[in-house]
């Protein structure tokens, strides 16, 4: 009788330290996705910043060149999906040149 309430103790004290050591790991997990997490909104926070600095107003000029074309070739160029062609090739030379900014990653160029 004696023994089988030592047992029963030595049981609930192993599964004590079992519950906490479960709790302190959840609780350092999400310590470290937070952290992580603050990390990333504060570099994402720096580059809206950059890119709110910036200063686009001279592109507002070449905006403006497209509406002196007649509606007809405007109307050929919307149907060919020439906006979005234009936009993915601008997209794609602006993240090349970010890529070329950055060292070590100048890949076959």
């Amino acid at each position: 009788m004696m023994l089988d309430w030592l047992k029963q103790r030595l049981v609930d004290i192993i599964q004590w330290f079992s519950d906490e050591f479960v709790a302190i790991f959840k609780a350092l997990w999400d310590l470290v996705k937070d952290a992580f997490c603050w990390v990333f909104e504060q570099i994402l926070g720096i580059i809206t910043s950059a890119l709110n600095s910036l200063d686009v107003s001279g592109l507002a000029n070449y905006v403006g060149g497209w509406s002196g074309l007649p509606a007809e070739i405007l109307n050929v160029m919307g149907l060919l999906g020439f906006g979005t062609a234009a936009g993915i090739i601008t997209a794609a030379v602006v993240i090349r040149f970010i890529l070329q900014m950055i060292p070590f990653v100048r890949w076959g160029s």
